[in-house]
C-alpha cells in the first residue's frame, strides 16, 4: 500500500514536470496557452507513466536494496 501510494505520487509529478519541460521545448514557456497545452498533457502522460512506476517500482528497489547489502559485505 505504501509503495502503490508513492507510485500515485510519483507519476503525478514525473507527469507533470516532463510535461512542462515538453511543452515549453515545443511552443516556448509561458507563450500563448502554455498552460491550457501543459495542463492537457498530464492527464496522458499520468496513464503512461503510472503504470510503468508501479510496474517497475518493487524491481527497482530490490535491485537498489542488493546494491546496498553488496557494500556492507566489503
Amino acid at each position: 500500500q505504501k509503495l502503490a501510494t508513492f507510485g500515485l505520487l510519483i507519476g503525478v509529478l514525473t507527469s507533470s514536470y516532463v510535461t512542462f519541460l515538453g511543452t515549453g521545448i515545443k511552443q516556448g514557456l509561458f507563450t500563448d496557452d502554455f498552460f491550457v497545452n501543459w495542463f492537457s498533457l498530464i492527464p496522458k502522460a499520468y496513464i503512461v507513466v503510472t503504470p510503468f512506476i508501479l510496474l517497475t517500482g518493487p524491481l527497482v528497489r530490490k535491485v537498489v536494496d542488493k546494491i546496498f547489502d553488496w557494500r556492507k559485505v566489503k
